[in-house]
C-alpha cells in the first residue's frame, strides 16, 4: 500500500514533498482574474422614517452599510436638499467607478454627470 505524507508547514508549491520518493501531483490551477469594480452609491443614515443619505465611494462586493473608499456628499430627501463634492466625484468616474441608478439620476439632475 503507498501513502503518501506531506510536510505540515508548506509555505509555496515547490516546498510539498512526498516521502520514499513518490511523484507529487499537483493539481492546475486556473489564473483567477478579479477585477474590483467601485461603485458610487448612497448609505443610509438616519433614523426610523426619516432617512439620510451620504454619497460614497465602495468597493460593489462590500454591504450597503460599510466603511466607504471616500464620502463624496450627501442627500437628505425630506427636505429635498444634497450637497456633493463634485471634484472628487469627477476624480472617481475619471478612474471607472459607476454610479447606482439613483445616484446617477442625481448627479444629472445637479449636472455633475452628462448623459
Amino acid at each position: 500500500m503507498n501513502t503518501l505524507t506531506f510536510k505540515a508547514s508548506v509555505s509555496s508549491a515547490s516546498a510539498l514533498s512526498a516521502n520514499r520518493g513518490q511523484r507529487c501531483v499537483q493539481p492546475s490551477r486556473a489564473a483567477l482574474v478579479v477585477e474590483d469594480t467601485v461603485k458610487i452609491r448612497f448609505s443610509r443614515f438616519g433614523r426610523k422614517k426619516r432617512p439620510f443619505y451620504r454619497i460614497v465611494a465602495v468597493d460593489s462586493r462590500k454591504p450597503r452599510e460599510t466603511k466607504p473608499l471616500e464620502y463624496l456628499g450627501w442627500h437628505d430627501p425630506i427636505n429635498d436638499e444634497t450637497n456633493l463634492r463634485a471634484p472628487a466625484i469627477k476624480k472617481w468616474l475619471g478612474y471607472g467607478a459607476q454610479p447606482t441608478d439613483t445616484v446617477a439620476g442625481l448627479l444629472r439632475k445637479a449636472l455633475v454627470l452628462e448623459d
